[in-house]
């Protein structure tokens, strides 16, 4: 064995004894996400041990289902926005301090082909699909892993994988485990196991092809130092040749999730979890209106004893048929009158779906229903319900966002990294930018009421133009002319029309001596 390997054992110890060891908290935590993910999307966190032939459960209601689609979606479409980048590459201070105006303009303009080709190149790789199910699992269990790959994502279950944070909250260690049959396994790992371990790896014994059927890849990943991290991959105690690699905290290409932060623990909470109660009380609900409308649906006849109507005459009896009896009498049929019952557990049913409609932005089920509902009032809902999101988004953005915009700028332009920093320009800041827009339609639809003169005399159009292009996430030089290019154009305005007045004066002239000219020929 090498004596690098030997020292990473010696140091860090085994990592399948540490990944028992952080299994014990996690496994804490895995009745609540199994129960989240039974009212909700079942296998999303399905039993460990489920052989793939075993039926998962189904909810009664499809609300639970729906509301968890819904939302990822939403914060798909709000985190990733399919037009246009969704964030800025911002150089840093000390390269402005160094450069010209122009070559800033440059620099910007660079940049920005760099944020088209970042956008490009996740919608080339398809990541969209791997980070709508990682999103799934973070609303259902608060917890996911992804591995960027070059080309692509890997989405890790919590299942998979445990992790250990300091009181910050940032990440020390990650080890996941994976099942991997051992002839899959390269040759080379073969042969390193068979000289590394005491292990026999006899193929031929019978017993031992069933104990080697599976063998656990072990995927470890340790803070070594302020800005780096060790990591490794471990087979029984044996770390693989060519898998030790270190990184620094912008190139670490596995990304732990949360949901949202709890202090002193290794893992978020998931929205589910939030409302877990409701969604229990709306399966209970449910399964009860259900079975009773079924049992209310029911049609069972009986005869009275000593009935001269014959049973299987009236189960064979055709539509206009006769059969011999007083069937109105003899004839009776059980009616099962809970209809009035069941509207208490409907009521109740509404009123919780309303409250996870709300929790989940199912915007239609917020919206009040009426003629008179107008296009401002939908919007101040979605706003508002948007809004509610600002914690998840301040999280997703420091965790999710930015990481992955620096991995696939290291795999298109790493020089780009050392020069700029990315600033997100979604969520919590697409909400300030909404705010600021609204303020600023306010404020100028108060100035209005004053009249057209009043808005030009005491409102900087130019400055207020700016702003509505910044809350709206464009780039006010592009679009908002500055005072200096105003006035230059005025200026080339009152030179044309000088330059016009005196062609006109000239020509006027003209005519006045031309004019002279035919008259002293006239003589």
């Amino acid at each position: 064995m090498a004596t690098k390997q030997i020292d990473i054992i010696k140091i860090y110890g085994k990592s399948e004894i540490q990944y028992e060891a952080l299994n014990i908290i996690k496994d804490s935590l895995d009745g609540t996400w199994r129960d989240c993910a039974q009212l909700t999307l079942p296998y999303i966190f399905p039993e460990e041990d489920l052989d793939a032939s075993e039926i998962l459960p189904s909810p009664f209601n499809s609300l639970g289902p729906s509301a968890v689609n819904a939302l990822s979606a939403k914060l798909l479409l709000a985190l990733l926005p399919p037009s246009g980048p969704f964030f800025r590459l911002l150089p840093d201070e000390k390269v402005l301090e160094q450069l010209q105006a122009e070559e800033v303009d440059q620099l910007d303009s660079e940049l920005g082909e760099v944020e088209q080709k970042v956008v490009e190149e996740l919608n080339l790789q398809g990541l969209r699909v791997p980070l709508y199910e990682a999103l799934k699992l973070l609303v259902v269990t608060g917890n996911a892993m992804l591995y960027k790959v070059k080309g692509g994502i890997k989405v890790f279950s919590p299942h998979q994988y445990v992790v250990k944070r300091d009181f910050i909250g940032h990440l020390t260690e990650i080890i996941i485990k994976e099942s991997m049959a051992y002839v899959s396994l390269p040759d080379k790992v073969k042969k390193q196991l068979e000289a590394d371990t005491e292990v026999d790896f006899d193929e031929t014994d019978e017993k031992k092809k069933i104990e080697l059927k599976n063998v656990d890849v072990y995927t470890r990943c340790t803070k070594d130092g302020n800005n780096s991290f060790l990591v490794w991959q471990e087979i029984k105690g044996v770390v693989l040749n060519g898998s030790v690699k270190n990184y620094t905290k912008s190139t670490l290409p596995y990304i732990a999730l949360r949901w949202s932060t709890v202090n002193n623990e290794d893992y978020g909470r998931g929205l589910v979890e939030q409302y877990l109660g409701d969604l229990r009380s709306l399966e209970g609900l449910t399964q009860t209106i259900v079975e009773g409308s079924g049992i209310a649906a029911q049609f069972i006849f009986g005869l009275r004893p000593g009935s001269t109507l014959n049973v299987e005459d009236l189960n064979n009896a055709q539509n206009g048929e006769f059969v011999l009896g007083d069937l109105e009498r003899e004839v009776s049929v059980l009616q099962v009158n809970k209809g009035p019952d069941l509207q208490v557990p409907m009521q109740m049913i509404q009123e919780i779906e309303g409250r996870l409609s709300r929790a989940f932005l199912m915007v239609q089920g917020n919206i009040r229903q009426s003629e008179r509902t107008t296009a401002t009032e939908v919007r101040a809902t979605v706003n508002e319900l948007e809004a509610t999101l600002g914690g998840v988004y301040t999280v997703l953005a420091s965790e999710l966002q930015k990481p992955l915009i620096q991995l696939i700028l290291q795999e298109l332009a790493p020089a780009v990294l050392k020069v700029t920093e990315v600033s997100i320009t979604t969520g919590v800041s697409a909400i300030s930018r909404e705010r600021d827009y609204q303020n600023l339609n306010t404020m100028a639809q108060s100035v209005m009421q004053f009249g057209p003169e009043a808005m030009q005399q005491y409102l900087k159009l130019g400055a207020y133009f700016s702003k509505v292009a910044t809350a709206l996430g464009m780039d006010p030089r592009d679009i908002v002319k500055s005072d200096e290019e105003i006035a230059a154009e005025q200026q080339a305005q009152m030179e044309q029309q000088q330059a016009m007045m005196e062609e006109q004066q000239a020509a006027e002239q003209q005519g006045a001596m031309d004019m002279e000219a035919m008259k002293q020929q006239g003589k």
